[in-house]
Order: C-alpha cells, then sequence, then structure tokens
C-alpha cells in the first residue's frame, strides 16, 4: 500500500500550501519530514501589528536562525485596533518599531512586502465647506512617516523585494523628496506592484468626495510617482480605488508601456474613451490575465465647467445640451464589443474575470480570484457633476431618471449582446464559469450570467 512519504516531495510541498494553520501547527507534531513542510508553510509569510504579542512573535523569528531562514513575505499592518476612533486620537509610531523593522533586512529570504494602512483617511484640507463628524487616528502626518520607515526599510534589503503592495494607500502622495527617491528606487525592478487606494470622505455631502484638491492630484501623479519606474519589469498590476476613477478624477494611463505585463487587475475603474482599449490591447503580446472588479463603461456623463480641468478629457471633446449649463459627453462601446476585442486582439490571455468580489468592509486587495464572474447592471454607468449622493450613478436604474428636462441617457440595453460575447471570450479560453448565481456578498441575482433586476 503506498504511504504519504512515497508522494514527491514537490506534490507534498504544494498539498501543504492548502492546509489551514491550526492543522499545521499539528503536523509539526509529526515526522521530521512533515514538520519541517509544515514549518515552511507557517512561516512563509509573517506579519507584524501594533500590539506587543505580534511584535514578540516576529521578534523570535528573527533570533532563531532556522526559523529565519524561512520568510518569503512581511505584512507590515499599521492599524491600530486598541484606539477610539470617537475619541479622536491621533495613532503614533509603534513602540518598539524602530528597533524592530530595522532588523527585518536580516530575513535573508525576503522577497515580498505588504504596508497595510486603516480604510479610513482625512487629509490636511480644512476648508470651511468640508464637513468631517470624525477624522481617523491614521493623519497624513503618520501615514507619510510610516511610508519613509518601510521603503527605508525596503531600500536596505541585501537583496531587492519583487512584489510590493500597499492597503489603503492614502490618495495623497508624500511631499518629502527623501521619501520620493526611496519610492523610485524599490519600484525600479519590481515584478508586482498592487495598489488599493482609500481617500477622504465628506460626511454631510458625499458629492463633494471627488473636489478635493488632494484625491485629483494623486491621480494625475499616480502613473509618473508609482507606475513609470516600475515599467520595464513589473508582470502583475492591480489597482483598486474606493472611488471610480479614471474619468474624474482623472487618471490617464496611455503613456505607459509595460514589456512584461502578464496580469492586470483594476477595480471601481471606467472605461469612457478607444484610448483606455487601446493601451490594454497594445499589451497584447504579453498579457495572460485580466481582472475587472466592478469596472463599468461611462455611457454618459457630463462636468460642471470649473471641474472640466479635474476629468479626462478636453474641454473641446465635450459638448452643452438644451437647457443645461453642464458640459456633456458619451461613449459609444458597449461590453460585447469589448468582449468581441480581447477575444480577436489578445491571443495570449488564458484568464478573465468580470464582476464583483467582497467590497465590504473594506476595499479589496489580493482577491482577484475571488470576483464572481456576472454581467451586474452597474456595468453601465452614467457620471453627472453636482449630483447626489455620489455623481456616479451605481446601482440606479437610469431609465427611469432620464427627463427632456435633465438631459440624462437611459442605460444601454444589451444583456443579450454582452451575454453572447462573453460566452464566446470564455469559449476561446476554456473557461467555465457558475452562470447563475446569489452573490453572498451583496444578495444580488446571477441568472444565465447576466444580473437579473
Amino acid at each position: 500500500m503506498p504511504r504519504l512519504l512515497d508522494l514527491p516531495g514537490e506534490l507534498l510541498a504544494h498539498t501543504s500550501s492548502y492546509v489551514d494553520r491550526s492543522s499545521l501547527k499539528s503536523l509539526r507534531q509529526s515526522c521530521r519530514f512533515i514538520s519541517q513542510l509544515a514549518t515552511d508553510q507557517l512561516f512563509r509569510t509573517v506579519l507584524l501589528q501594533p500590539r506587543e504579542t505580534s511584535q514578540r512573535g516576529l521578534q523570535k523569528i528573527l533570533n532563531n536562525p532556522n526559523l529565519r531562514q524561512i520568510p518569503r513575505k512581511i505584512y507590515i499592518d499599521t492599524v491600530d485596533e486598541s484606539l477610539n476612533y470617537d475619541g479622536e486620537e491621533e495613532q503614533k509610531w509603534p513602540q518598539g518599531w524602530d528597533n524592530l523593522v530595522p532588523q527585518v533586512r536580516e530575513l535573508p529570504q525576503l522577497n515580498a512586502a505588504v504596508l497595510c494602512f486603516d480604510k479610513g483617511f482625512t487629509s490636511d484640507s480644512r476648508d470651511r465647506d468640508y464637513y468631517h463628524y470624525m477624522d481617523f487616528p491614521q493623519t497624513p502626518r503618520f501615514r507619510f512617516h510610516a511610508m519613509h520607515k518601510f521603503f527605508s526599510l525596503l531600500e536596505s534589503l541585501r537583496h531587492p523585494i519583487q512584489d510590493l503592495g500597499i492597503r489603503n494607500l492614502q490618495a495623497d502622495n508624500p511631499k518629502d523628496p527623501k521619501t520620493l527617491a526611496k519610492i523610485g528606487k524599490v519600484l525600479s525592478g519590481l515584478r508586482s506592484l498592487r495598489l488599493s487606494i482609500t481617500s477622504e470622505t465628506n460626511d454631510a455631502a458625499p458629492e463633494h468626495d471627488l473636489e478635493y484638491p488632494e484625491i485629483r492630484k494623486f491621480f494625475k501623479e499616480l502613473p509618473s510617482t508609482w507606475l513609470s519606474p516600475a515599467a520595464p519589469s513589473l508582470q502583475h498590476l492591480s489597482l483598486c480605488s474606493r472611488e471610480y476613477s479614471g474619468f474624474y478624477p482623472h487618471l490617464d494611463l496611455s503613456n505607459l508601456f509595460f514589456p512584461c505585463l502578464k496580469s492586470l487587475s483594476l477595480g471601481n475603474f471606467c472605461f469612457f474613451h478607444d484610448g483606455q482599449l487601446d493601451w490594454i490591447l497594445k499589451h497584447s503580446d504579453t498579457l495572460e490575465e485580466i481582472y475587472f472588479d466592478d469596472y463599468a463603461v461611462l455611457y454618459d456623463f457630463c462636468i460642471k465647467e470649473w471641474n472640466v480641468d479635474a476629468c479626462a478629457l478636453p474641454r473641446d471633446t465635450l459638448v452643452r445640451r438644451e437647457g443645461n449649463d453642464s458640459l456633456y459627453g458619451s461613449f459609444e462601446k458597449r461590453w460585447h464589443h469589448i468582449f468581441d476585442l480581447f477575444t480577436e486582439k489578445l491571443p495570449k490571455l488564458r484568464h478573465f474575470r468580470i464582476g464583483r468580489s467582497n467590497w465590504y468592509p473594506d476595499i479589496p486587495f489580493e482577491q482577484e480570484m475571488d470576483i464572481e464572474v456576472g454581467l451586474y447592471y452597474n456595468r453601465y454607468i452614467c457620471c453627472y457633476d453636482g449630483y447626489g449622493p455620489s455623481p456616479y450613478m451605481e446601482g440606479e436604474d437610469p431609465k427611469e431618471l432620464a427627463t427632456l428636462e435633465n438631459g440624462w441617457r437611459p442605460s444601454p440595453e444589451c444583456d443579450d449582446e454582452d451575454r453572447a460575447a462573453l460566452r464566446k471570450l470564455l469559449a476561446k479560453l476554456g473557461q467555465s464559469v457558475q452562470e447563475s448565481y446569489s452573490n453572498k456578498h451583496f444578495g444580488d441575482c446571477i441568472v444565465d450570467l447576466v444580473e437579473r433586476r
């Protein structure tokens, strides 16, 4: 009778990667070979949090010559869950981290790092028109200090890391030239970059969330600050934003090219002109995976004159509609056009997902494979600047709102065409998906790939 230990070591190692932590701890009490496999899985990823127990755990690993050889990835989670948000407490750099964090460079196999912030963010804007019910504990000062410490550590490693992630990166870049220089150096040579981007909310009037100067400046600087330094070597790019972006606030990726890009994941971004499709298609020689999480076609939009410079389209491409002082535009491509383009012009594509992952209680991070494929009705949205609670009509049926007085246009009706084109794309990829289900996170019902209203 075959024994477990008769299996190849590589297969046993791969199998152990699916075992939960509790079982791995039990396996460490078995034979020496299985114990080593379990130990390797338990300590491949290490976590540092502000609480003292977490700091002591990492210190024990650093002090053990054998365990120190194992970690490949570290999460540095700055969130102090003991703080009382209602008490207006300001978070400080955890006591003991100044001594502990630099020691991380003594992990010889470390090649991946993630910096985690709180999802709540309050910028330094203090315009009297902007009112907040609370200021979150992690101030811009704290976040910039943490980023300086984090990138100082990564810059000092014996071998440059290959995978970098920042969870809840604030939509406000550091101002310190030394920090920016460290960021650029670390980004150079990366293989994988994941950014989930949080931004400030106006509690009293959320329709003004996109009017903060920080978020507008951040998205215009995102390509040059965070993407361009990594472009020559990057194989995986994941961008996920709390706010819909691309059009307003302006995010232009057209001047970027990633010659090694294999995997692209985008969340809460919008298609609104052909140049964005052209940008994806110019990576056809390498692109193998695409993930769209709550990604939408922005089929109709308007912008107030004073906000035109904050959107992605020049003034001369926008028009007025009768009886309205805003500037309007529209995009005629539909999802079936996009699916057909991917089918025809991305010969190396092997995996495609469009739909939703879990956006509660936080912006998705490292959840591409959790996206449940489905054509949700908010795959088509409109953006009407000045309307609230968000200028993006997400989850609404614009047909019920369309009137001659306001010039709004109804949502496209092309479920059959979109479904057929998506099935054609998935068939080409040899990819099977569940076509009917109830979304456990949102309670939505998908029938034959399309959300049922």
